[in-house]
Parts: C-alpha cells; structure tokens; sequence
C-alpha cells in the first residue's frame, strides 16, 4: 500500500507577501490597479522629489505672496501632497494590516498617521490661509469681513472673507507700557467684538493675540492728525484723521508724511466718501519730541486738483500751523484739531495649524511608544537568552 503526500493549494503554500494584495475577483482588478500605484514607492520618491523641487523654487525664485499665488495656494501643488497622502497611507497601513498589535507597532501607526495629520495641515492651510495688514487709527473700528479694510492681503483659492468674524478696534496705543513692571515699550490695546463677545487684549511686539482662530501681530505705528476743512466763518465742514507715513531721511531722521511707504505724496482733499475733491493736500507734521505728549506742527502744502506731487509744480499755498491754528488755504481754512496714533496689525487666519500641532504630538507620542516597546523587547530576549 502506497502512500501519496498530500499537495497544498498554492494559494495556501506561498507565505504571504506585503504590502497586502487582496484577493480580488477579475471584475475587480481596476480598484487592485489603483491600490497597486498608490502603494508604490516610486511614486513615493517621484512626490518626494517634485514637493521639494516647488518648495525650493517657492523660497528662492519666488517669495512672500507671489509664492504662495504661483505655488503653494495652486490645486496641482495641493493634488500633490493629498496624493502624498495616500500613498503613505496605503504603502504603510498595508504592510502592517493584520499583524498583531504591539506596543511597537502602535507607536509606528500613530507616527505615520501624524505625518499623515501634517501634511492634511499643510493642504487645509494652503488652500484656506489668509494674511492681511490692518491699519487702525486710535478709536477707529474695522469689519475683519470686508475686504476694503484691510492695506494688503493674499489668501488661499478657497478662503472666503466671511471667516474672519467680528470686527477689531485700537483702543489706545501705550507708549510707555511695562512688562512685568521693567521695560517701557510701545504697546496696542485691542479689542476684537462678535456680537455681544469680546476679547480685549495687549499686544506688542513679543506677544500677540489670538479670537476666533485669528491671531494678531504687531507690526509698527505712526502719526494720525485730525485735519479739519472749514469755511471762512469757521465753520466745520469736513474732518478725518489722516495716517501719515514715517520716511527714514539719510541723516536717521524720520520724516512724518502724506504719501507711501517709497516716499512724500499728496492726496485729494477731501477724501472718500466724500463725493467732491477740492485741492490736493500734502500734510507734514513734526511731532513733539516727547510720544506721549500729542501735539506738535503741522505744514500744509495744497495745490490745484490733479496737479500736485509732481515735483515741478510749486504749491499754490503753504504754511505751518500748531495744534489747534488755521491755516488760510485762500478759499477754506486748514487746522490740526488732534493728534492720535495708528498701528499697523499683521492678520493671520491658519485653519490647518492646530491639525499640525496635534499631529506633532502624537507623532512624538508614537516615537516614545515605539522606543519604549523596543527597549522592553530587548530586555526580553536578553532575559530569555540568560534562562
């Protein structure tokens, strides 16, 4: 009587290959397709390369918001990192699916899907970001939802102004602040309302703040005259305060002016929202030397509508007057009725960033684990090696 050795079915004689390859129906062989490139670690290197390729070409060629405009807020940028993604996800999570739980392999699950967690981070910040500069006059308010209040700004594709809630408010701008009662600095005093919600805060330069998942960064302040248009009777018939910029002269002097932050200019007086423009208007004012006490000079350079700031164009009136003086313009009067400061607020709105911060946690979380987990397994064999 002979006896035959029984023969396994290959497909339970082969041990098993990773990453796992489910075991598809022919009618299903397309998702197998897809599960088999997303799991490929040539596509793997192939993004790896291409991200850091664009994010050199973002910090070298191109900087700031044309970075962001031409690389990092584009979808096919984005397309990359969420297809990073998955392909750590599937190159991954298949090769440990099925194998028993350890400490080890629990601390490696958690650190990948931190990375995981990152880059998710990365593309809700890219596609959702927004940074704006606020300039705030000293009891002046501003709706954070409307574009027109904001100096400059660059968002993502998909942010809508309609995020940013409330409105945000200077209060007062401290120029002998004390921080923990040593050092005089030049602090903000904000106020952010949402509806019958406020945050009120300080800020200066090493101390921010933060409402609704905004936060607030002082930038720099300056000078805001009240300039005050009157008739012959002194009658009061238009006034605004007018932020005037801090030009850095050559010899380290600081010259306060009308115009932008390349140099002097004039403006049409008055300004929005008044519908008629009389004169151009360059307003240079010489402060007093000691901040907190507001006051000082203001000149007044006026010339005809459209033809000022040209630099060969003498004015058709000048002339200097003290706080609360007139100056004759020949068809109005000119006086500087107050003095107030404005601050400058870098506006940050970053969705995707506490995503990241709690994904570095638990990537670190998963580091200790799979440390402690090997340490352990090392005791172990070592103690197996003595019995």
């Amino acid at each position: 009587m002979t006896h035959e050795k029984e023969v396994l079915p290959p497909s339970d004689a082969e041990p098993e290959r990773y990453p796992l390859e489910p075991r598809y129906h022919p009618i299903h062989a397309f998702p197998r397709l897809v599960y088999g490139f997303l799991a490929s670690t040539k596509l793997a290197l192939l993004l790896l390369i291409a991200i850091l390729f664009c994010c050199l070409a973002g910090v070298t060629l191109y900087r700031g918001e044309q970075a962001w405009r031409m690389i990092f807020s584009t979808l096919w940028f984005n397309a990359l990192l969420v297809l990073l993604v998955l392909n750590i996800a599937c190159c991954f999570f298949g090769r440990i699916w099925g194998r028993k739980l350890t400490l080890v392999s629990a601390g490696m699950i958690l650190f990948h899907a931190s990375f995981i967690g990152v880059l998710a981070g990365a593309v809700t910040n890219s596609l959702f970001h927004f940074d704006g500069v606020l300039r705030l006059t000293e009891g002046e308010s501003l709706p954070n939802s409307a574009p027109e209040s904001y100096d400059s700004a660059y968002y993502g594709r998909f942010f809508n102004f309609s995020m940013l809630k409330g409105e945000t408010s200077l209060i007062k701008v401290h120029w002998d602040y004390k921080v923990k009662g040593k050092h005089d600095i030049v602090a903000y005093e904000l106020a952010v309302r949402d509806g019958a919600a406020e945050r009120r805060d300080v800020v200066y330069i090493t101390k921010s703040m933060t409402c609704n998942g905004v936060g607030y960064f002082a930038e720099k302040q300056g000078f805001s005259p009240l300039i005050v248009m009157s008739d012959r009777q002194r009658k009061e018939l238009y006034g605004a305060y007018i932020p005037l910029q801090g030009l850095r002269q050559k010899d380290r002097s600081v010259l306060y002016t009308t115009g932008t932050k390349h140099g002097p200019g004039v403006m049409p007086f008055p300004q929005e929202p008044e519908p008629d423009r009389l004169f151009d208007l360059q307003i240079t004012l010489r402060p007093n030397p000691d901040a907190r006490v507001r006051g000082g000079e203001a000149t007044f350079s006026v010339w005809p509508l459209n033809r000022g700031g040209d630099g060969f164009t003498a004015p058709q009136a000048q002339g200097t007057v003290k706080l609360g003086e007139y100056f004759d313009e020949g068809h109005y009067l000119l006086s500087f009725k107050e003095l107030r400061y404005w601050a400058l607020m870098r506006v940050r709105y970053s969705p995707g960033q506490p995503l990241v911060l709690w994904s570095l946690w638990i990537g670190l979380a998963g580091m200790i684990m799979t440390t402690i987990g090997r340490v352990m397994r090392t005791r172990q064999a070592k103690q197996r090696e003595l019995q």
